[in-house]
């Protein structure tokens, strides 16, 4: 072979290799573009952030070999992260990594830039460790977290990818954040925080056709809680005291009730309590142990070292012959009478 023969046969491989090599890079980004519309449309398939935060997982886990992964909101009032989604490629029912750091968490998303620990910086017993902020102009979402032992390190177009990636999950959380924002509003009361008495009625019906279902060993209790002299609250200490007055009596409702008991405003100064599963003697227990928690409430104002507060209850059980009208009057008539006979008391009908 001639040596113009031999460096045309050089060239003509070199030029195979480097066709290869372009048909290799066109593959990988058409399969991250397949990906990121996989991706967008995951996102944009659920409001629910931990659905989001699998599926932000698993298009990751996707394309680049992991071994730990987790996804985290934070909250900015309380300035905590939470733990919405977790990756292990060693277990099928992962746990939060114990090795989390949320103060490094903060760190990162307080600088608002991408941390990648190479294996020329390792850490623990880590290969490389990545953590990828989630947030835009107005808030801070939260944090992707990347772990892996035995993994290649991340090539530039693979951080490319996951800060593209990120951007998208930042996107879809941010609008699930919203919607759950804009739904816990329409059914809670603005003031107190309590549900509102829409959602109120809605639950009622639920409990009575649950009950209806199981007929005698299903039932629940209703409670309907009323200010006692509400009225001159607002008269002599001002509407602003009113709300406050308000407040406190939701505080030591959902102080002194199971979290499975709803707790709603009913309108103005009066307040619904619905206790599932509940008896007689859990009626009459639960509405006479509110009445003294809030009769032992002081609420203070400038003008007064304190002022003394009580309520007024009316307690039922619901029957199988009830309607949702039906149990709420009889509470309503027992609510009567406790006010009409004395106040700061409870009357069981």
């Amino acid at each position: 072979m001639s040596s113009h023969q031999k460096m045309d046969s050089e060239n003509n491989f070199t030029l195979i290799e480097r066709i290869q090599v372009l048909e290799s890079q066109l593959e990988e980004i058409r399969l991250q573009t397949n990906v990121l519309l996989d991706i967008a449309r995951a996102l944009n398939a659920s409001l629910d952030p931990k659905v989001i935060a699998a599926n932000i997982i698993s298009a990751i886990a996707s394309l680049i070999s992991i071994d730990q992964a987790s996804v985290c909101l934070f909250n900015e009032n309380t300035q905590e992260f939470e733990v919405i989604g977790v990756f292990d490629s060693r277990t099928i029912t992962p746990k939060i990594p114990p090795n989390l750091d949320f103060s490094f968490l903060a760190e990162v998303l307080s600088k608002g830039v991408t941390h990648y620990c190479s294996p020329g910086n390792r850490t623990q017993n880590w290969e490389w460790i990545c953590c990828l902020p989630l947030q835009n102009a107005q808030h801070k979402t939260g944090t992707i977290n990347i772990h892996a032992i035995r993994q290649p390190e991340i090539t530039p177009e693979q951080m490319q990818f996951l800060e593209t990636v990120a951007g998208h999950a930042t996107s879809a959380l941010e609008n699930a954040l919203l919607y759950a924002i804009v739904e816990r509003e329409s059914i809670t009361d603005g003031l107190t925080g309590v549900y509102n008495h829409r959602y109120f009625q809605k639950r009622l019906h639920e409990y009575i056709s649950l009950c209806q279902r199981h007929k005698r060993s299903v039932t629940f209790g209703l409670l309907m809680v009323d200010v006692d002299n509400f009225k001159q609250f607002n008269d002599c200490y001002g509407h602003v005291f009113g709300d406050t007055v308000l407040k406190t009596i939701v505080r030591e409702l959902r102080n002194n009730l199971r979290e499975e008991d709803l707790i709603a405003r009913y309108g103005g100064e009066e307040f619904v309590v619905l206790i599932p599963e509940a008896t007689e003697k859990i009626v009459l227990f639960i509405s006479e142990k509110i009445r003294e928690v809030v009769e032992n409430t002081k609420v203070y104002h400038l003008t007064s070292p304190y002022v003394s507060v009580t309520v007024s209850i009316g307690a039922t059980l619901w029957r199988p012959s009830d309607t949702p009208s039906s149990v709420l009057l009889r509470a309503d008539h027992a609510l009567y009478e406790a006010k009409t006979t004395g106040r700061n008391q409870s009357i069981y009908r």
